[in-house]
This record gives structure tokens, sequence and C-alpha cells, in this order.
């Protein structure tokens, strides 16, 4: 996985790499101008008669775009460059940096003379230090610069957006290509920041992992990538049997929705769960029976608790894994049940999705029972869902998702996986964002076809140990990349929980077919 540095920790890699191992911030600066300058003539956009204008503030980012700009210069392109607001505090690499440009025949252009004058915009404004919303002139700048026919690239993160949030600081400078210098950064993957880069390329400028120790321990969050659920997704054994790829059982469905339960069953049987049995109200067995033939049934009669206690108990003896939620209501039955599964399971894995989390989120004593169990937890909200459990607004949590998704998981002693465009996983201080999937994913029952094929990753004894947390955030890419194999077939729009998991047998098919061709060629 690839780290996620935040603009404290950059800032401390990058006089690491200077204090440490002698490499100058100025060569750094260089091999940053550089590797946008390359970034930009392979894009395809890089003619003879190409004009650019390099815009810059007076940092260091500002400077890394004078070095660009002389860069662009020497390679013989026309170009341009704007300093905006020369009233701000000037950095030293900067004044180096234009002391060293202006001795070059390079025009300076007004900010004001630069309508349909230019073929490629470069932005070098802010960077990553930026920490409060723009003022109205800047903001309205960079709309300015927004509304230009113009190719438009950004240096290390479109000016505007938070590199530790992704969140918008009144405006934003509206990327095609971002071209970021080390590491990644979290506000480049979450949205809206995402939406403001546009292609993302990751340039080595010379900071590299060794510089991570300076960090001395503090969390990094990372990326999942195809790459990484191939490498870790466990091999099936050739001589297994039911019990060896995992019993799921699945606490869902109500009197009054069934659909729940049918889509999680589902969920984990095509992802390759041995045995599922689901739990649920007398109201939905022939459904599910019809339905999902594959499945056995436990009715829960509401009425009798001695009854309901005696199956729930037998049921996780049975099992390996247990999923619970969707679509069991929020009443005081449904809150009883719970607590009484909870219970009864206290060193079984659980994943606890939908209704079962809101039910949590006005139960203490649920809340309390989470706390204190032995066994592995995960929680799967929604945005609405988390800030029912953390008593956070939405807009609050995605202006820090990582630090407050962190901060509850670890409050609660569970990992967390935060739904989203782009899902936030934290568990025992990690954070993993997971960048799969689409927006025809939002979708009524999606998170239920999730919740069943976490499950069955999680279940399966496929590996001499299943590594809980592994498995969840292999669950959360697969589900991703499900999503995504729907579009072949149709737009965003027309995808339904069916066609997510209708989707997962070729996807997995394609991730072993990768796995064996990598075998074969060791």
């Amino acid at each position: 996985m690839r780290e996620l540095l935040k603009a404290a920790q950059m800032r401390a890699c990058d006089e690491y790499t200077s204090d440490y191992f002698g490499i100058d911030s100025a060569v750094l600066m260089e091999r940053a101008a550089l590797a946008t300058f390359i970034s930009i003539c392979n894009c395809g956009k890089m003619y003879e008669d190409t004009k650019t204008l390099v815009v810059c503030g007076t940092g260091n980012n500002g400077a890394d775009g004078l070095a660009l700009t002389r860069i662009l210069y020497e390679s013989g392109y026309a170009c341009d460059y704007c300093i905006p607001f020369k009233e701000g505090k000037k950095s030293e690499l900067f004044k180096r940096q234009l002391s060293t440009l202006l001795k070059y025949e390079i025009n300076e252009t007004d900010i004001n003379d630069i309508s349909g004058k230019y073929d490629i915009i470069v932005d070098a404004v802010f960077g990553i230090g930026l920490s409060r919303n723009l003022s109205k002139e800047t903001a309205d700048f960079i709309e300015k610069l927004n509304c230009e026919d113009a190719f438009r690239v950004s240096m290390d993160i479109p000016s505007g957006i938070n590199a530790d949030s992704g969140t918008l600081m009144g405006n934003a400078f509206k990327a095609d290509l971002t071209v970021t210098f080390a590491f990644a950064k979290p506000g480049l993957l979450l949205y809206p920041g995402k939406k403001y880069a546009g292609k993302l390329l990751i340039a080595n400028i010379g900071i590299t992992g060794d510089s991570l120790k300076c960090l001395k321990g503090s969390p990094v969050a990372k990326i999942m990538e195809r790459e990484d659920l191939i490498k870790n997704l466990p091999k099936r054994n050739r001589d297994g049997n039911k019990g060896t790829f995992g019993k799921v059982l699945i606490y869902a469905g109500s009197e009054q929705i069934s659909g729940a339960c049918v889509l999680s069953c589902l969920g984990a049987l095509k992802s390759g769960a041995g045995m599922v049995k689901a739990i649920t109200n007398p109201a939905n067995a022939d459904i599910i029976k019809k339905t999902v033939p594959e499945a056995m049934v436990t009715t829960i009669n509401p009425d009798s608790d001695k009854e309901t206690a005696d199956k729930i108990k037998e049921d996780i003896s049975w099992c390996d894994v247990i999923v619970a939620g969707p679509g069991i209501g929020t009443d005081d039955t449904s809150e009883k049940l719970l607590y009484s599964l909870l219970e009864t399971a206290c060193n079984k894995p659980v994943v606890i999705d939908a209704d079962g989390l809101n039910t949590i989120s006005r139960s203490a004593r649920l809340q309390e029972t989470i706390k204190n169990r032995e066994g592995f937890t995960v929680f799967t909200p929604h945005m609405g869902e988390l800030s029912r459990l953390t008593k956070i607004s939405v807009d609050e949590l995605k202006a820090d998702i990582i630090k407050k998704a962190g901060e509850y998981a670890g409050k609660m002693g569970i990992c967390l996986v935060a739904k989203d465009a782009v899902s936030t996983v934290c568990y025992n201080g990690e954070s993993v964002l997971i960048d799969a999937g689409n927006d025809g994913m939002a979708t009524a029952g999606s998170g239920d076809v999730l919740s069943g094929i976490m499950g069955a990753m999680m279940a399966n004894k496929s590996a001499e140990k299943t590594d809980c947390f592994a498995a969840v955030l292999n669950a959360v890419y697969l589900h991703g990349m499900a999503g995504n194999a729907c579009l072949s077939d149709m737009a965003s729009d027309s995808i339904t929980a069916g066609d997510i998991f209708l989707a997962l047998p070729k996807v997995i098919k394609d991730i072993r077919d990768e796995q064996n061709e990598l075998e074969e060629n060791i």
C-alpha cells in the first residue's frame, strides 16, 4: 500500500531529507519542477507553438512554479509567469528562484491580462500549506483561471484544497492534471479534493520511504490498490470443504423487509462462503428459500425469549462469523435480539451494518457491550449512520474523516468502515483509504451485499490464520470492483445491488487468474 502524508508529515519528511540525508531543498525543488515539466510533456498537450502560463504564489509552491517556468524556457517553449499576490510573505526559496529567473528574458504577465492567451495554465499558488479559506479576491482570481479554455495543471495540489481532508477552502483551482511530489496527500483522494485534482501523478523527487523514519511512529494513512488485493486475497485450498471456506450467520430482515437478508446472503455466497445461514423473521422464510436456496434459514419468535435465545446460542456455536443488522428494524425487539446475539457471541467476529448501527447509536447498553467484546467487531456505516453513532455532523466528519473515524474506532475498540465515495477503514491506529467503486453504488441494498462479502472474507479458513482487518479491506475493495464491473454493461444510473453481487464471480475470477499468472512467473 502507498503512504498518504498529511501536510505536516510531508514538511517533516522534506526537512529530514535535507537535514539528515543532505539533499538540499533547492535540489528537491529542481526535481519537482523537472518532474512536472516531464509530466506536462507526456500528457499530449505540449506542442511547438503551445503557450504556457505558470501562476506562482510567494511560498515554496510558488518557487516550484518559478523553477518550472525556467525549465520550460530553457527547453524552448513559449511561457510566461504571473505572481498575482506579491504582497504575501516570501519564502527564502522563492526569493532565490525569482532572483535566478529574472536573469532570463522571460515575460511576467499581469494578472488582468491572461484571458484567452494560454493553452496551458499551471497552478503553483499555495501548495499543501494552505490552512485557511481563501480571501474573496483570491477565490475570484482562481475562478477566473478555471474559466479559461486551457489545459490546467497543479503542482503538488490544486490551490484551495486542504491537503489533509480534501475540503474546499472557499474555491479551488480545477486541474486536469495534478503532479504531486514524493507521496500522495489524503486531500487528493478524498472528495471534493479528488474532483479538483483531475488525473493524479506521483513524482519521485528524492523524498523516499527512508524519510518516513522522522515521523517516529506517527500514524500514516495508506491507500489500498488492486495489487494489494491480488497479493492479500487468500488462495482457495484445493482440498478444502464447506467448513474450510467458512460458515456465515446473517441476522437480517424484519417482517416488513426481506430484501436486505437476501442480498447479504447472496453477497456472502458469491464471494466464497462455504455455508450461509440466515436468522430472520418468519415472514421472510419462504422468500429466502426461493431466492437463495443454498442458504439455511432459522426463524425467530419475538414473543418467546427462551426459544429465541436457544436458537441464537445454537447458531452462534455453528458459525465462524456473524453479520448483523441489514433490515432488522430499530424497535425494542431488534435491540433485544441484537444484544442477545452480541452477548452470546463474545469471541466470534461480528460485522454490524445498517439498522444494527442505528440501534446501537441510541442504546447505551449495546455501546458498552461492543466496547467489552473480545471478538473482532466491524461497523460499516455510511456517513449518515456514522453521524448518528458519533453525534458529529456529516460536514464535520467529512472535514477530517481520517481523524474522526480513527478516533471513534479507537474509542469503541472496533474496525470502522466509513463508507463514502472514497471509503476510510480504521483499526488499531491504522487508516486505509479505498478508492474503488462508482456513484452507481449509492443505491439501496449495496451495503447489504458488502456486509455479506465481508462475512465471507472473514470466515474463510483457507489461509493458516484469517487476518480480520485484511479481510475487511479485501471485502471493501472487491465490492468496489464489482460495482465498477457493472459499468461495462450499463450506466451508473442503472446499477442495482443485484447487479453488484452478479458481477462478483467475474471480478473474483480475474483476480484469481492474475494470482495464478504471478505464481507461474515466479
